[in-house]
This record gives structure tokens, C-alpha cells and sequence, in this order.
């Protein structure tokens, strides 16, 4: 490299041709449904079959739980298509299960530990807390590590900012001091020259050292600005990975927030600490009902007779209803019952759908990639055929 283009270089903006990553909110970053700036490395093919798999098993979990939820629709009808006489031995029989179960809570003054709804919700996930509790926490846990690393993420973008701009500012301060450098060396020249022409003295001496001291400061200034550059650029690749880092942490987020939000609102509840508060009000209750219960069987009873008349007449899980016996006495609570369906099931279809979306630009991204380096195809059939997905 010349003196001149070093020099030049000192005195042009400093350009960076690698490219960028656009940085975007999570609220953008969902509008676009995770679009992607570069296909076509190795590491996109991992990412993407990630991507693919995660996806694909979200989309099953999420229907099985759907298949559930339209299941207890299904015997929701079939309830209200029971000839009169059926239902009015339902009615009944739930009448007397809830007139029991009123008793039972005024004995024990349960209003002063949990609702009704909570006691018959609990009671409905007994056999499943264990695994429900864990699920949870490790959910929790995820949402906690993810916002952890976002915030790091974001702290790291800011760094690298920030030192961008520093290195533009010692850049512009650095031009500015070669500018007067050289403004002030070529005057004194001009002076000494003018001196000596003036009064016939000799003043190539100064004049040399003038040019020296300004050739040394121009070294110096080359080599600075040039490890500026080399920061620079540093910074910006820093900054890039930490935006691409932060894209790809959020597809994690979103999917884990949203399975949160639908287990919080499934079980009414807003954290796994209150999942857990309302269990152990839940046993201490129990307990007490069984002590109330000790000489009586009337509950078990009715209950009995109304899971197997239930079973007689078509549903598929008749023990859910004996927890639900208002909805089966007050149409007005079944059209409650309902509606808290139908709002899981909203949910259920937009977790798919954002899901299956997911799936479908994995696919096409894989087919543009194979596309452009088809030595790729061994590497995708290895990723996806353990999971048995097809391209």
C-alpha cells in the first residue's frame, strides 16, 4: 500500500462490506415469522432442521392436547342429545352429588382455603400434578434462561455499539489532528522559506526536521487508524453475531412463552407457586373431608352410579363430569364450561398454526439451500431422518 492510499484511507469513511443483520423486536420478529437474511452454510442447515423438528413435535403435542379438548366437546353434545328422560336422571344424580359436596364444604368452612372451582380443578389433576409440577418448573425455568439471555444479548449488541462509536470518534479526531498537522507544517515551511529567501540564511535544516517530525506523526497516525479500522470491524462482526444469536433465541421464546400462557390459562392459575399453594390447601382439605366422610359412603355412591350412567349413554370419560355436576344441573354453567373450551381451543389452533408455519418456511429454506449446494442433501437426510421427516 502507497503512502498516498494510507494517507487517503485516513480521510475516507471507513467501510465495512461484510453484511449486516437487521436487529428487531420480538413483536416484529413475530410478523415475520422469523425470516432469515442468509441461507446456504452448514450451520443454516442445523439451524433450520432444529427448526423443522422442533416444530414438527410442538404441532404433535399440541394436537393430541386439541384431539382432548374437541373430545370433551364431543360429550358435551352427546349429554345435550339425551332423551329427557336420561338427562333428568343425570340432572338428578348431579343434583344430589353437589348438594352433598355444598354440605361437605360448609362443614369444613372450605371458603376459607380455595374456591370450589379450584378444589374440583385440583381434584380433576390429582393423578397428574407430579408431572404437570414438573413441566412447569421447567418451563419457568426455560423462560428464565431465555430473558436472561436476551438481556445479555442486548447488553452485548449495546457494547459493541457503543465501541463502533467510539472508534468513529477517535477516526474523526484523528483526521482533524492530520488536518491541522498538515495545515501548520506547511505553513511553518512557507515561513522558514519566506526567512530565508528574506535574509539569505540556510534553512533546509529546519525545513528537514519539520518534514520529518510531520512524516513521523503521519506513521503513526496511519497505524493508529488503521487498528481503529481493525476494531471497527471487530465490533460490528461482535454485533452481527449477537443480533443473529438474539433472532434465533427468540423463536425458543416465543414457543416457550406461549405454552406457559396456555397452561396458566388452562389451570387458571399464574405462576407454578400458586399451583402448588392451591395442592396443599387441596390435601389439607381432603384430609378433612375424609374424616367427615368416615361413616359415609353417599358421595362415592352417587358419584358411582352417575360415571357408569354417563358411560351407558356414550362418554368417552364420564369421570371428568362428576367435577363438573353444576354444569350437568345449571345449563348456564355448561355454556361457562364451554366457553372456556373454545377459548383453549382458539389457543390450541394458533400455537398450531404459528407452528406448521415454522415447519413449512424450515422446508422451503432447506429446498433453496439444497437447491444452491446440493452436497448439503447427506447432511439434511441425516438431520431429519432420526425424526423420521421427510423433505
Amino acid at each position: 500500500m502507497s503512502w498516498f492510499s494510507a494517507i487517503r484511507d485516513i480521510f475516507s469513511k471507513t467501510e465495512v462490506t461484510e453484511e449486516t443483520f437487521e436487529y428487531e423486536s420480538i413483536d416484529s420478529y413475530l410478523a415475520k415469522q422469523a425470516a432469515r437474511e442468509a441461507l446456504g452454510d452448514k450451520d443454516d442447515v442445523a439451524y433450520k432442521c432444529d427448526q423443522i423438528i422442533d416444530a414438527t413435535y410442538h404441532v404433535d403435542e399440541l394436537r393430541v392436547e386439541y384431539d382432548m379438548v374437541t373430545s370433551y366437546f364431543t360429550d358435551i353434545q352427546t349429554i345435550e342429545n339425551l332423551p329427557e328422560e336420561v338427562r333428568a336422571e343425570i340432572t338428578a344424580t348431579a343434583k344430589k352429588i353437589s348438594m352433598l359436596e355444598s354440605e361437605t364444604k360448609e362443614f369444613l368452612h372450605s371458603d376459607d382455603r380455595i374456591s370450589d372451582a379450584d378444589f374440583r380443578m385440583i381434584q380433576g389433576l390429582e393423578k397428574n400434578l407430579t408431572e404437570i409440577f414438573s413441566q412447569l418448573k421447567e418451563l419457568e425455568d426455560m423462560d428464565m434462561k431465555i430473558k436472561k439471555d436476551l438481556k445479555n444479548l442486548e447488553i452485548e449488541k449495546n457494547t459493541q455499539e457503543y465501541i463502533q462509536d467510539n472508534v468513529e470518534d477517535q477516526q474523526h479526531r484523528l483526521r482533524m489532528f492530520m488536518i491541522v498537522l498538515g495545515g501548520t507544517s506547511a505553513f511553518l515551511i512557507l515561513v522558514l522559506a519566506i526567512l530565508g529567501i528574506v535574509m539569505q540564511a540556510n534553512v533546509m535544516i529546519p525545513i528537514l526536521l519539520i518534514v520529518l517530525v510531520v512524516m513521523g506523526m503521519t506513521a503513526f497516525s496511519v497505524v493508529t487508524f488503521h487498528k481503529l479500522t481493525y476494531q471497527y470491524k471487530l465490533a460490528q462482526k461482535k454485533e452481527n453475531k449477537a443480533i443473529s444469536l438474539t433472532n434465533k433465541v427468540k423463536i425458543k421464546f416465543v414457543n416457550n412463552t406461549s405454552t406457559l400462557e396456555y397452561l396458566y390459562n388452562k389451570y387458571n392459575i399464574k405462576n407454578l407457586r400458586e399451583l402448588e399453594y392451591l395442592y396443599d390447601q387441596y390435601t389439607v382439605m381432603v384430609e378433612e373431608v375424609r374424616k367427615y366422610q368416615k361413616n359415609s359412603g353417599d358421595l362415592r355412591e352417587y358419584s358411582d352410579a352417575l360415571s357408569k350412567l354417563l358411560f351407558n349413554h356414550g362418554i368417552k370419560d364420564p369421570d371428568i363430569w362428576i367435577k363438573q355436576t353444576p354444569a350437568l344441573v345449571d345449563p348456564r354453567e355448561m355454556v361457562e364450561v364451554k366457553h372456556s373450551l373454545n377459548v383453549r381451543r382458539q389457543k390450541l389452533r394458533e400455537q398450531i398454526a404459528y407452528n406448521e408455519s415454522l415447519r413449512v418456511e424450515g422446508l422451503k429454506d432447506i429446498e433453496e439451500l439444497l437447491k444452491k449446494d446440493p452436497d448439503l442433501r447427506e447432511q439434511v437426510r441425516k438431520e431429519l431422518e432420526v425424526y423420521q421427516i421427510n423433505v
